[in-house]
């Protein structure tokens, strides 16, 4: 087990009656001025949940001891808590302890849609990657999933990594642009990969900073996937519709890239935690 030596701060908050959306958004500003903080090493802002229907928690980790009391009697944050006063319900339960830290893993997903004769190459291409990428350092877990017909046009792809840096390091592999090469003439317009970290960091690999948190008990991968291809397919397939339509002409490289940065927003802020939401009760069941 890690030894628990990073200093840590839980803060629960309930939102006024009638304030949700503004009280979210302040939340999230509260959560980013801590990134610029001194020590900083992650937090990470969790929704309400079956166990805490109205309530909001932010978990901040910080290097030192020193770190984490500059930031809780920092003027940003003196600020701010005062800019969310009328918004909050109550007053906030505020922890410090002392906890594990082990790096967060990161999840990419890459779609792509294949042509009638490139279908059938799926199976193999899954073979390949998994082989690829068992040789990877920080490798945790894998998935292709194949094209259903009349439902999922494309073929979805998904690894995770421990470390940002071991997935850049396959995003950037030769080995990756050999498997690439080998089905791009198969593929029917363009790819496209959402690279998603995990600031929750405590429910393993495959999506977890979509599917809250420890107390909630953890969500089969499976059903993490399905969530995820479900928020992932009109995704996809809109943008791809919407950027045709708006940018008809956009050369390859800035659409793949206006098309991934939409696909992030739309996938971690707007799909996933409605779908995530939704279906709470049948993900931790």
């Amino acid at each position: 087990m890690a030894e628990r030596n990073v200093p840590t701060v839980v803060v629960a908050r309930r939102a006024r009656p009638g304030a949700d959306v503004a009280f979210e958004a302040w939340l999230r500003r509260l959560d980013a001025a801590a990134h610029d903080a001194p020590g900083h090493l992650r937090s990470a802002l969790r929704e309400p949940n079956e166990q805490h229907p109205d309530e909001w928690t932010i978990v901040y980790q910080f290097d030192s001891v020193e770190c984490r009391q500059s930031w809780l009697d920092s003027p940003v944050r003196r600020r701010l808590l005062e800019e969310g006063r009328e918004l909050t319900d109550g007053e906030p339960r505020e922890q410090v302890l002392a906890m594990a830290y082990e790096p967060a893993p990161v999840t990419a997903v890459a779609s792509f849609r294949l042509g009638s004769d490139g279908v059938s190459r799926v199976p193999g291409f899954e073979r390949d990657v998994r082989a690829a990428l068992a040789h990877f350092d920080g490798y945790l877990a894998g998935q292709v999933f194949e094209p259903v017909p009349g439902v999922q046009d494309d073929t979805v792809v998904t690894f995770t990594f421990d470390t940002r840096a071991h997935l850049d390091a396959w995003l950037e592999s030769a080995e990756r642009a050999e498997l690439l090469a080998a089905i791009e003439p198969h593929v029917e317009g363009e790819r496209m990969v959402n690279v998603v970290d995990d600031l929750a960091g405590s429910l393993g690999p495959s999506f977890a900073g979509w599917f809250g948190g420890a107390s909630e008990g953890p969500v089969k991968r499976w059903k993490q996937a399905s969530v995820v291809l479900l928020a992932l397919f009109p995704t996809s397939l809109g943008l791809t519709l919407v950027r045709g339509w708006l940018l008809p002409d956009l050369p390859l490289v800035p659409a793949v890239f206006v098309s991934n940065v939409a696909g992030i927003v739309v996938l971690t802020w707007l799909l996933t935690p409605y779908l995530t939401r939704l279906l709470a009760g049948w993900l931790h069941r």
